[in-house]
């Protein structure tokens, strides 16, 4: 059986101790309520981006119609025009030849009407299409500044938390560094296996972890020699013997 003087043993409740806070800080730092926000908003600006790209070929789509429709209304203005020129010189026409013309300028104003109506719709859903482009932009640059305020908030909470871990480094150095070798493996061991690494045991049997062991490993813990290291093959920790 590995061995380490009693009075190491006893200081290693002060390293595990140590490894509690630090432990319990780089949770704070994994766990922290800001990373759930920035992802939230990160996720946020992604859709944003998504629902603006959509947005953005809405408005090419109106841009195409509202110039083709442009381009109609220009098309019947220019016959208008044209026949109206017509009709107002009267050169070479007979009184049939003018009716004719005036009802042919009447359906083409029929026609202009109807797609002048449909040019101002046109016009209309581009402007609505446009001012959705600007509301998202809109929305974007405010979570891309939530977020910058967001994460420069977490970088200084981060910076925190590893400052103080590296205080609690630092003091756990001083106290484990000088331990017997043999105790040092035996401890980082039974952190690794996910156990409660070391427990303390009062003369009574009872421990501070909330473990009960057996009255029979109770018995064989006790009939060892203050420096033999008893490892719990039950909780996979090492028992440190408090002093009675």
């Amino acid at each position: 059986m590995a061995t380490a003087p009693a009075a190491d043993q006893l200081k290693l409740l002060e390293v595990a101790e140590l490894d509690s806070q630090i432990a319990r800080l780089e949770r704070d730092n994994v766990k922290h309520p800001l990373r759930e926000k920035l992802a939230a908003i990160m996720n946020a600006i992604a859709a944003r981006g998504r629902e603006r790209e959509l947005a953005e070929k809405a408005v090419s789509a109106s841009e195409e119609v509202l110039s083709q429709a442009e381009v109609t209304c220009a098309g019947f203005q220019a016959q208008i025009s044209d026949k109206e020129a017509k009709l107002n010189s009267g050169e070479g026409l007979t009184s049939r030849d003018l009716v004719a013309l005036q009802e042919e300028i009447a359906g083409l104003r029929a026609l202009l009407s109807a797609a002048s109506d449909k040019e101002f719709q046109a016009l209309e859903t581009l402007e609505e299409r446009q001012e959705r482009v600007e509301k998202i932009a809109t929305q974007v640059k405010e979570l891309h500044d939530e977020l910058l305020k967001d994460r420069s908030e977490l970088e200084d909470v981060v910076g925190e938390i590893q400052g103080r871990q590296g205080d609690l480094r630092a003091q756990r150095a001083v106290i484990f560094d000088p331990l017997s070798e043999d105790l040092k493996k035996t401890y980082l061991h039974s952190r690794e296996s996910g156990g409660y690494a070391v427990l303390a045991m009062h003369a009574n049997g009872a421990t501070d972890g909330g473990i009960h062991l057996s009255p029979v490993e109770v018995a064989q813990i006790r009939s060892l020699h203050e420096d033999e290291i008893y490892l719990s093959e039950d909780y996979d920790a090492i028992i440190v013997r408090l002093p009675a």
